[in-house]
């Protein structure tokens, strides 16, 4: 929970308290218990969570809002950073909030997009619809660089465990599209090695050069971002 500075709680088995300022506009009752405003919570998970976590959060949070007014929110937030009394993770917080969509249909899917962000590779589109030349979708793409025809299909293992002649089919016909399809499974995750290396030579088959990408793109700076856990 989040207590003003000198309050008396501390923290004790199944509490954590954070202390912080607390003005009012951050303050909503819910079923008549003191909570957090949603726009306060997330500038402080932005700050505080594990970059990747961080994303899914926001991605989450950003699929809750209406789209009508989704910018609006992600403006706000973005105000909140610039003016938070503690500038600790603020700026990897708005790297983070720039990157979010609200499109990933799971955390996993979140955590894919921080990995390929971070690791210095354009943020690619999330679940880009593929259409025919008469306008009708043909495939949606988890994660894709359509001006490319580069795409990283996400498989997860309860949704795609049963479907792997589907799923090869799915790639063979993007294949013969123009694109170069590379194809993630969740235990690929433990060990991003090979995937990078796969995206890498990708856009190198493309012409692109990426011999200066960034790598920790989207991670804090110890002694500027406060970023005190590791990815």
């Amino acid at each position: 929970m989040m207590a003003p500075y000198g309050h008396w709680l501390r923290r004790r088995p199944g509490l954590v308290v954070h202390n912080g300022p607390l003005p009012d506009d951050d303050r909503l009752q819910l079923h008549g218990l003191p909570v957090l405003g949603l726009e306060r919570t997330l500038t402080d998970v932005l700050c505080t969570s594990t970059p990747p976590d961080a994303l899914a959060v926001a991605d989450e949070v950003l699929a809750m809002i209406d789209p009508a007014v989704r910018e609006r929110f992600r403006a706000e937030v973005a105000s909140r950073l610039r003016r938070r009394r503690d500038p600790r993770g603020a700026r990897r917080g708005a790297r983070l909030l720039e990157v979010a969509t609200g499109l990933a249909e799971s955390p996993a899917e979140s955590w894919l997009l921080w990995r390929i962000v971070d690791s210095g590779f354009p943020t690619p589109e999330v679940n880009w619809r593929l259409r025919g030349p008469d306008g009708r979708e043909i495939r949606r793409l988890d994660l894709a660089w359509p001006e490319l025809r580069i795409v990283v299909e996400y498989n997860g293992y309860t949704f795609h465990v049963d479907r792997t002649v589907a799923d090869d089919a799915r790639a063979e016909d993007l294949r013969r599209r123009g694109w170069i399809v590379i194809t993630l499974w969740a235990d690929d995750l433990k060990d991003p090695a090979p995937f990078e290396r796969a995206l890498d030579d990708a856009f190198r088959a493309r012409g692109v050069d990426t011999s200066r990408r960034e790598v920790g793109m989207l991670r804090g700076r110890r002694h500027r971002d406060g970023y005190l856990r590791g990815a």
